[in-house]
């Protein structure tokens, strides 16, 4: 765990706010992906790998008409 933080704090360190949100999407999105296709079993039996992508393409498309208004 500490040698997590001693690169964290190494590469990430001085990184601007805007770098840093695109950093955090990304993981949000991959742990998104991960727990649609954990938890919806039968979708993904069903569907196979693009289950959890296609999970976080829905997310994103109501996020992105959300934020139009």
């Amino acid at each position: 765990m500490k040698l997590g933080y001693v690169l964290g704090a190494l590469f990430f360190g001085n990184a601007s706010a805007a770098n840093f949100s695109i950093i955090e999407g990304i993981a949000a999105g991959a742990m998104l992906t991960m727990i649609a296709q954990t938890m919806l079993p039968e979708a993904y039996i069903k569907g196979g790998n693009i289950v959890g992508l296609a999970t976080l393409a829905g997310f994103l498309v109501a996020l992105f008409f959300k934020e139009l208004g």
